[in-house]
């Protein structure tokens, strides 16, 4: 299960104590979560979850430590099998990251010109990764200043203003890579030319986030996630005016008071831990929740992907934080899953993806395949290839090039071999092999498609269908 980090035992046995206001019980039952310290328990882990994300982010890869707020930190190179900063990197683009925080102090965000014909994002988060604003390529955004902001503060002599609803959170910025070298420091000079600058110092309405915030936490995923949401409670309050009226009762039920957290003596972990699993395979389970794309293709409903009703979806955002921390919308990707269909192979099976035709995306879109090992970081190999798509040079059966450098080259059916690393194939299959973990076992391999068209979730375009075959050698 998506959420089995969160179980632990040895813990007290459950007793119920205090009573909830109606608003709040009328929440944790439409989670069907009992109204008591252990239904509060269970509410705050799903609620608070998304924060082990921020904290790998914002702590864990040193962007506090090394860079503090409001301050842009570039990565000069795409991803690769030794980055560990989140899970499920993105090997199509260089990210540049920064944690702001609003609460003495605006920030202005530069968004520099780029290429018509390439995809780029500016997303903005709050900590539980709720995806608030963006700019980028897909809306057309006009380069220039921006201001980022959590009061009222004017928008005179700006291309627009962002209004934050936390006071603290990350921007994430994604710039897509055309596959070469040449290309990387391309793509770098543009994030070099992107920046984050505070402006409008103010009387601070919030401590400043600081490195501290992540110190000194426990060493159980559960109650480090409890101890993080204590901490950054009024930093980050809930969105919607009905959590904001619902939700900090449930988290004083649950032991979250003034900034830390006290495990009530009635509270046991272990039972608050599986009514998470339970709510969260209520959810996953739900036809609704992942609607079919055909060929064992289906993807997450499209109201929950990267922006969850204001913080209001916990249980869709605690999935999609433990799988796919700071995803986006729909407007700018889309990312299918093979659903139920389990990806595992020993070193004498492969797997083939057969694609009726290029998949549709926009003229600054792109699509790719990239494979994770089940921690959900890229796979090592001799060959440094981690996904194919679209800037690969990946080819029909004849030999010929799927993607050539001319509008209206011929479309049709073309296959990416999903085989062991250790088990190379035939020249003819290089181009178009995903090379899989060494030695067998399971994985995932994640479809993205950025600026895709209507065809991808309207019905009309044909997901690849994957089967299992012999392992293709020389």
């Amino acid at each position: 299960m998506l959420l089995n980090y969160l179980l632990f035992a040895g813990l007290p046995a459950f007793a119920q104590c205090a009573p909830l206001p109606d608003s709040s019980k009328d929440l944790l039952q439409s989670l069907n979560l009992p109204v008591d310290e252990v239904g509060a328990t269970a509410f705050s882990l799903l609620y608070g979850s998304p924060l082990v994300g921020f904290r790998q982010l914002a702590s864990t890869s040193g962007i506090l430590e090394l860079d503090g707020t409001n301050v842009l930190a570039s990565h000069a190179t795409a991803a690769n099998a030794s980055l560990h900063v989140v899970v499920r990197p993105n090997v199509d683009t260089i990210y540049s990251t920064g944690a702001f925080d609003l609460s003495a102090t605006d920030v202005v965000v530069t968004l520099p010109p780029m290429e018509d014909d390439r995809f780029y994002l500016f997303g903005f988060y709050d900590p539980y990764g709720d995806l608030f604003a963006t700019l980028g390529s897909v809306s057309s955004s006009t380069p220039g200043r921006y201001l980022l902001r959590a009061t009222d503060a004017s928008c005179d002599g700006y291309e627009g203003c962002i209004t934050s609803p936390t006071s603290i959170g990350m921007l994430l910025i994604r710039v897509e890579i055309k596959n070469n070298t040449t290309d990387v420091t391309k793509v770098a000079a543009y994030l070099s030319k992107s920046s984050l600058f505070p402006v409008n110092s103010h009387e601070p309405f919030n401590p400043p986030l600081i490195a501290a915030d992540f110190a000194d936490l426990s060493n159980s995923t559960a109650l480090s996630t409890l101890e993080m949401t204590a901490r950054l409670q009024s930093r980050a309050p809930p969105e919607t005016a009905r959590f904001q009226h619902a939700v900090p009762a449930i988290l004083a039920l649950a032991g979250i008071r003034n900034g830390s957290y006290h495990q009530p003596a009635c509270v046991n972990l272990t039972l608050a831990s599986a009514l998470v699993e339970a709510a969260v395979t209520t959810f996953t389970e739900a036809p609704s929740s992942y609607p079919d794309l055909g060929n064992g293709w289906s993807v997450l409903n499209n109201t929950y992907s990267g922006s969850f009703e204001y913080g209001a979806a916990v249980v869709a955002r605690a999935i999609v934080a433990a799988a796919l921390y700071l995803q986006v919308t729909p407007a700018n990707a889309l990312y299918p899953t093979l659903g139920s269909t389990q990806t595992t192979l020993t070193d004498s099976e492969a797997y083939l993806f057969t694609f009726s035709g290029r998949p549709p995306v926009a003229s600054n879109g792109f699509w790719s395949l990239t494979m994770y090992d089940d921690a959900g970081y890229l796979v090592a190999n001799a060959e440094n290839t981690y996904a194919v798509g679209d800037r690969s040079n990946i080819t029909f059966a004849d030999g010929d090039l799927v993607y050539n450098d001319y509008d209206g080259a011929a479309d049709g059916t073309f296959q990416v071999l999903v085989q062991d690393a250790g088990v190379p194939p035939p020249s003819n299959w290089t181009a178009n092999w995903l090379p899989a973990p060494a030695g067998g076992g399971s994985f995932t391999v994640t479809f993205r498609l950025y600026a895709p068209t209507a065809a991808l979730s309207d019905g009309s375009y044909v997901y690849p269908l994957v089967t299992k075959v012999n392992a293709i050698t020389a």
